[in-house]
This record gives structure tokens, sequence and C-alpha cells, in this order.
């Protein structure tokens, strides 16, 4: 269980979602000229514009989660970060599964260490907030006190 730190996969995973959305946001151009086949002038700049969109979008949710996990602890640490964590697989699968039927992806090709690795994080990340959900509401002493 002392694997199963959930702060800890919590602050891994938010700054593996920062590391990579900006990477996204660099490489927003070779990203949509390789998911996009056959994309040019305009088409590209749209294509280009969304991977930078969904690069943001990836940053701003690993910043959060970082600041969040921060600023809680406990059982309401691991509920959030559970929920964050369902919540973002089934943003980023419906969002992969949409673009797709518009032809996202055809003739890409995809490193699958690129999936891989981000996925088994985001499932060790679950599996230990799943584990202490049901942990102590307060694991660290208040910071402020009624006096």
């Amino acid at each position: 269980m002392k694997y199963l730190n959930a702060r800890v996969w919590l602050l891994v995973l938010g700054a593996m979602m920062v590391v990579g959305g900006v990477a996204n946001i660099l490489g927003a151009e070779d990203i949509a000229t390789d998911q996009w086949t056959g994309a040019a002038g305009r088409e590209l700049d749209i294509a280009t514009g969304l991977e930078v969109a969904w690069g943001l979008k990836i940053v701003l949710i690993g910043v959060a989660v970082v600041l969040v996990t921060l600023l809680t602890h406990g059982a309401a640490q691991a509920r959030f970060g559970a929920v964050t964590t369902v919540t973002f697989v089934i943003g980023e699968i419906s969002t992969v599964s949409y673009l797709e039927s518009k032809g996202y992806g055809e003739d890409a090709s995809m490193p699958w260490a690129m999936v891989l690795i981000p996925a088994l994080l985001v499932l060790i990340t679950l599996i230990a907030c799943l584990v202490h959900w049901n942990g102590p509401a307060e694991t660290e002493p208040a910071v402020y006190s009624e006096t």
C-alpha cells in the first residue's frame, strides 16, 4: 500500500499532463500534419489550432490536478483524484472517438509508448485514489484553528 500514495501519483499525473500538453502545443503543426493526412492551407491551420487547444486543455487540467492535490488531503484528495481521472479519460476517449469519425489519425503513425505510458500512469493513479477513497478525512493538521 505504501506504493499507492494518492498524493504522489496525482502530482506525477498532473506534472505529466502539463509536460505532455506543452509538448502538444509546441509540436501542434507536426502533429496536425501527421494526424490529418492531406491537410493543407486553411485545413492545416484549423487542425493546428485544434492541437494547440487540445494541448492547452491538458495543461490546464494538469495544473488544476496539481493545485487541488496540494490543497486537499485524505479521502477528499483521493475522491477528487478518482473523479478527475475518470472524467479526464472519458473526455479524451470521447474526443478521439469523435475526431476519428472525421478522419483524424487515419494514416498516422503513433508510437505505442506515447499511449501506453500515460495510460499506465492514469491507471496507477486511479487505483491509488480508489484504495484511499474511504481513508481518513484529514491526514494533515489543520492550518487554521478557531480561537
